[in-house]
C-alpha cells in the first residue's frame, strides 16, 4: 500500500510539471512570490475592477499551473472579466503539496497557511486596484478543506465557496486525524458548524457550491453529506447551497480537462455550474 501511495505522488508530480510547463509561456498568468508563498494570478483581457477576486486551491500533488489546466477555471473566469490567485503550495510546505488544513494554527484567521493566503488576497488585491474587497474560493481535495477554513475565518470577505472532494471544518487537528476524516470518520457537520462560527464569532454565510465523485475512495463521500450538514445549519436553510454528487465519478474535478490530473472530463461542467451559482447569481 505504501509504494503504490509513492507511486502515485510521483505520477501525480510529473503530470503536473507537465501541465506547468504547458502554461510558462502564459502572460496573463504570471508567476509571483509574496513574503515567501509563491502563487499564479490569472488576470483577463479584460478585467473588471468590481467584481470579487477568485482564488483557487489546488489538492495534493498538484500545481496552480497543473490545477488551471484541468479545471479550465481561467477560460471561465476571462468570460466573466474575473481575476483568479492560485496560491501554490510547495514540497517544502508539505511533501505532496498538501495543504496542511488539519493543522490547528490553520484553522485561525491570522495563523498557519490560512493567514498567509488571507495575507497575499489582500496584497493581490490592492496591487490589482481591485474595488471589490470580495473573495469566491474554489477548492479541490486538500484545497477544498482549506476552502471552508478560510470562510470561517474569514466570514465578512468570502462571499462564495466551491469544494469538489472536500469536507467539514475542524474535523481533524493532526495528520492522523486529517486521514480518520477523509475516511469518513469522526464527522458531524452540526458540531462543524458550531467550531466554525466560534473561529470569529460569527456564522459565515457565503454562497456555496458543493461536489463530490460517489466513488471517491480517497475521500469519502461522507465528507460532503457532513459538509452540506454544516453548512445548512449556519444558512438556517439549503436556499444558498448548491449540491452535486456525481454519478461514477472518484477523486476528482468534475467535467476537466482530461491533461490535467485528478479530472472526470465526462462529468458535469464543475467550474462553470460553481461560477454561475456563486459568482453570476
Amino acid at each position: 500500500m505504501i509504494e503504490r501511495c509513492r507511486v502515485g505522488v510521483v505520477a501525480g508530480a510529473l503530470a503536473a510539471l507537465i501541465a506547468t510547463a504547458a502554461y510558462a509561456g502564459d502572460e496573463q498568468f504570471p508567476r509571483g512570490v509574496h513574503q515567501g508563498r509563491v502563487y499564479r494570478l490569472y488576470v483577463p483581457p479584460a478585467p473588471a475592477a468590481a467584481r470579487p477576486l477568485v482564488v483557487a486551491l489546488h489538492g495534493c500533488s498538484q500545481t496552480p499551473e497543473d490545477f488551471a489546466l484541468g479545471t479550465r477555471l481561467n477560460r471561465a473566469a476571462g468570460r466573466r472579466g474575473l481575476r483568479v490567485l492560485y496560491p501554490a503550495q510547495g514540497p517544502f510546505d508539505n511533501p505532496a503539496r498538501c495543504w496542511n488544513w488539519f493543522a490547528v494554527q490553520s484553522q485561525r484567521p491570522a495563523g498557519g497557511e490560512t493567514g498567509e493566503i488571507l495575507t497575499l488576497v489582500r496584497e493581490v488585491q490592492h496591487t490589482q486596484g481591485a474595488t471589490d474587497p470580495r473573495v469566491v474560493v474554489l477548492g479541490f481535495s486538500a484545497g477544498g478543506y482549506m476552502a471552508v477554513n478560510l470562510a470561517c475565518a474569514a466570514p465578512d470577505l468570502v462571499v462564495g465557496v466551491g469544494v469538489s472532494a472536500g469536507g467539514p471544518y475542524h474535523c481533524a487537528d493532526s495528520a492522523f486525524g486529517a486521514v480518520a476524516c477523509m475516511r469518513g470518520e469522526r464527522l458531524d457537520g452540526v458540531a462543524a458548524a458550531g467550531r466554525c462560527t466560534a473561529v470569529t464569532g460569527k456564522a459565515p454565510t457565503p454562497r456555496v457550491a458543493l461536489w463530490h465523485g460517489d466513488g471517491d475512495s480517497v475521500v469519502n463521500p461522507a465528507n460532503h453529506t457532513a459538509l452540506v450538514a454544516m453548512f445548512t445549519r449556519l444558512h438556517g436553510s439549503p436556499a444558498r447551497i448548491q449540491t452535486r454528487l456525481v454519478p461514477g465519478m472518484g477523486h476528482a474535478w468534475s467535467g476537466g480537462d482530461p491533461r490535467g490530473t485528478h479530472t472526470f472530463p465526462s462529468g458535469p461542467d464543475a467550474t462553470e455550474s460553481m461560477l454561475g451559482f456563486l459568482v453570476d447569481q
